[in-house]
């Protein structure tokens, strides 16, 4: 049965009676879900470098073990624990072991299938995952702080005009879980996707509302991360995810065609990301709020110029009107709030270049040495 959250006002911080949430020090051990994913795993490794202890969680052990290895490699195993889950985060108390003794929680893993026909796949995991490990927290008197990983998707298709007025933290997406409904649209697997997202972001703000736990929610939305790589990569990574999107911009060979010069794509650097979630632990300023991580807008043609002043002797799509590329309307002229983001981060958002170049560095050593093997 597909679970829908219906459109909600969105809570006012002065909503929630944890308004004035303990800040969560560098010492403290935070628990961290999915910590071999892209972003999660420069999350510990920012939490590792600011003093945190970190408690990692997979669905199984063996997925875990390049992150594994390039953070006890740097810092020690003492300060990083890494425990297996099961397969199902959906499944009622998967996380009720690991949030016990924790002080704040980072919950960022949902399925990520932009071709799926039945939206169901990725509903279920996000929905129920994040419902799951919220009722884990509240059932555990030391977290003081909980964030969660969303998507920008859930602040863009909006009722607004981006071209004409800014999006901002209060806007939510109107669209996506009407076109979910009809099982024959053509873009049913990409707004699947971020329905799922907007979707499981309203069941967290609603749990808030009506449970009124202890701790506060902090809810990160992410756009085109990109940067360092720490997690394992097996093999060419899929088109349709973050990493695959940079290296199919200067794979040998070629595995595209051409590529989009359409100027929507909304990015930021992994690191910035990575610090919003970061410095929310310790930061009033956060406290029951929704962040954008969005530093600013490019495209394909734009990376791959980039890239191709890095690395000329690769060969590089051409640029193609009619390439395939993530779109919304009005998302080339759009722009964002993030004042109070900008403010976390110190006053400014990392560059583009660092980003595309550090990743895509990181791709080319894995390409070359046949990727990470068992």
């Amino acid at each position: 049965m597909l679970q829908r959250v219906h459109l909600m006002t969105m809570p006012t911080a002065a909503a929630f009676h944890n308004i004035m949430a303990e800040p969560v020090p560098p010492g403290s051990l935070v628990l961290l879900t999915g910590i071999n994913g892209h972003v999660a795993s420069a999350i510990a490794l920012r939490l590792l470098e600011r003093g945190y202890r970190v408690r990692g969680t997979v669905r199984v052990l063996s997925s875990a073990r390049t992150v594994h290895d390039v953070l006890t490699k740097q810092f020690g195993t003492e300060r990083l624990e890494i425990i297996a889950v099961g397969e199902d985060i959906a499944k009622e108390g998967v996380f009720d072991s690991a949030v016990k003794g924790v002080d704040a929680v980072i919950h960022t893993p949902s399925p990520v299938m932009l071709d799926s026909k039945h939206p169901e796949e990725q509903f279920k995991p996000a929905v129920n995952g994040t419902l799951n490990i919220l009722r884990s927290a509240q059932q555990e008197p030391s977290v003081k702080r909980f964030l969660w990983f969303g998507s920008i998707s859930a602040v863009c298709f909006t009722a607004k005009d981006p071209t004409k007025e800014v999006i901002t933290r209060d806007d939510w997406n109107v669209v996506s879980e009407e076109v979910v409904k009809n099982p024959d649209d053509p873009e049913l697997g990409f707004h699947a996707y971020i329905a799922s997202k907007v979707v499981a972001e309203r069941a967290a703000w609603k749990f808030m509302e009506e449970e009124q736990p202890s701790f506060s929610l902090t809810t990160v939305l992410g756009s085109w991360v990109t940067g360092p790589v720490f997690n394992e990569v097996p093999k060419p990574p899929r088109l349709d995810a973050t990493l695959g999107m940079v290296h199919s911009v200067f794979a040998e060979p070629p595995r595209l065609t051409g590529i989009s010069p359409y100027g929507g794509i909304i990015w930021c650097h992994l690191f910035d990301i990575a610090d919003l979630f970061v410095n929310s632990l310790t930061s009033p300023l956060p406290l029951n709020k929704r962040l954008i991580g969005a530093a600013g807008r490019t495209s394909w043609v734009a990376v791959a110029e980039i890239l191709r002043n890095v690395w000329p002797e690769r060969h590089y799509p051409p640029a193609q009107e009619d390439a395939p590329t993530v779109r919304f309307p009005g998302g080339d002229k759009a722009e964002f709030d993030t004042a109070l983001e900008r403010e976390l981060l110190g006053g400014k958002w990392r560059s583009l270049g660092d980003a595309v170049v550090s990743c895509a560095r990181d791709l080319t050593e894995k390409e070359a040495k046949g990727w990470d093997k068992p």
